[in-house]
């Protein structure tokens, strides 16, 4: 693990205390973490389950006003999957009675409420050392190696980190994002120890850098990513796998940048859009359609992400060039996927393509298909009218012809098409502020 040394604050790269006192959770926030967490795992501990508080709150390493706290309790390993998912609920929402209480779906089911404005969810899973039964046991391995191996000193670390990635949408491993998770950010900081070292590394970091804490994985050539973090606890998982190349982009190159002008605006000055100017000269289309309601987010932003997918291919096989798209959410209401297209008109007629002369067969065939064919070198091809020339109609039509994602359909085959700055600002933000 590199070393530090032990007068590294003396060297660094700016005064960071301005930002770590924005940062910071108050004293009033630690105690109401612990207070709220000390009830619920004593309500568990009375009903014979042991309890324990997971993730940044455990560790000191959340940020300030930051709204999420996990508690898991065991089951043992023997239980059937079954029982666990209807036992833990049925107890989860024993234990939060006089609460809103929501059941969301990840590997399994688990529960979630609003405690003193911080949102609680109470996970089941089962009591594991060494063997992952399900994808959430993990979690409390997560929590107790970083709880043996973390430093006092890396919190303020942690935190930096993680508002840096905030401040270029780069936090958080859920599809709205594809970013950095909170445990590969503190994985990070106890590889490299300092947040400024961190920054100098990523600066340098090349295409397939492996991070191996523990030393443990035997063949990190199977991983796929351009990053690579083994977890600590599971040598097969890349706990960077969800990180996108494209906010890894974004992240090595503002380290650069920061590396150059370090300064405070590195973690609050969010990147300025000014919709009407970018949106001009611009051939965006869009559709827009109520949120589906009693859908967790996340599945939202998950189908959301396909949808956009299969809108920008369709209209690719109708002809347009597809510049960049987004997609987009309040969470509440609307949902959004713009296009930014070359342009928002085709002409009558496209060029279809055939096969080569030589395949006898089937050149034949589409002969037989197009009346109005002709050969480029040894390629037939033939004119073919188009079955709508103008986004909109298109959009339209793939809309309808298309099997889309089922929590969306309803809503998105209902949608309405909007071009230009008639698709809702806040969409038209997100999509500029990166450019798809």
């Amino acid at each position: 693990m590199p070393g530090r040394s032990f007068f590294y604050r003396m060297d660094r790269l700016m005064d960071y205390e301005p930002v770590l006192k924005k940062i910071r959770p108050s004293e009033e926030e630690v105690k109401k973490t612990q207070e709220i967490a000390k009830k619920i795992i004593s309500k568990l501990n009375k009903l014979g389950y042991e309890a324990v508080l997971v993730g940044s709150r455990a560790r000191g390493t959340f940020l300030a006003n930051s709204r999420d706290m996990d508690i898991f309790f065991f089951f043992p390993q023997n239980l059937p999957r079954e029982k666990l998912e209807k036992e833990g609920i049925s107890v989860a929402k024993k234990v939060l009675r006089g609460h809103r209480v929501k059941v969301h779906y990840a590997e399994h089911p688990y529960a979630k409420t609003v405690i003193k404005g911080i949102t609680v969810e109470l996970v089941p899973c089962y009591k594991v050392k060494d063997k992952i039964i399900s994808a959430v046991d993990r979690t409390p391995l997560h929590n107790e190696f970083l709880l043996h191996n973390l430093r006092p000193m890396h919190r303020d670390e942690v935190l930096l980190l993680k508002q840096f990635l905030r401040n270029i949408d780069a936090y958080g491993a859920e599809h709205r994002v594809h970013g950095f998770s909170g445990y590969l950010c503190e994985l990070l900081i106890l590889y490299y120890d300092t947040f400024d070292n961190l920054v100098k590394n990523a600066a340098e970091w090349k295409h397939k850098t492996v991070i191996d804490i523990k030393g443990h994985c035997k063949n990190p050539e199977k991983f796929k990513e351009p990053l690579v973090v083994i977890d600590p606890v599971d040598p097969d998982r890349n706990v960077a796998a969800a990180v996108s190349r494209k906010v890894l982009s974004r992240f090595i190159q503002t380290c650069r940048d920061f590396l150059k002008k370090p300064g405070p605006d590195f973690f609050f000055k969010k990147k300025e859009v000014n919709v009407k100017k970018e949106a001009s000269g611009r051939n965006l289309v869009g559709i827009v359609f109520k949120y589906p309601k009693e859908t967790v987010e996340e599945i939202v932003w998950a189908q959301l992400e396909k949808l956009a997918r299969i809108l920008k291919d369709g209209m690719e096989r109708k002809g347009f060039e597809v510049l960049g798209s987004s997609y987009w959410t309040d969470e509440k209401s609307k949902c959004a996927v713009i296009l930014d297209l070359n342009t928002t008109e085709l002409g009558a007629w496209e060029k279809h393509r055939g096969p080569e002369v030589w395949d006898r067969e089937n050149c034949e065939r589409f002969i037989e298909k197009n009346a109005k064919y002709f050969f480029r070198k040894s390629r037939v091809y033939a004119w073919r009218k188009r079955d709508c020339t103008k986004a909109e109609e298109c959009l339209k039509k793939i809309i309808e012809s298309e099997e889309l994602p089922s929590r969306l359909s309803k809503n998105a085959k209902k949608a309405k098409v909007k071009k230009g700055l008639n698709i809702p600002r806040e969409a038209l933000q997100e999509y500029f502020r990166w450019y798809g």
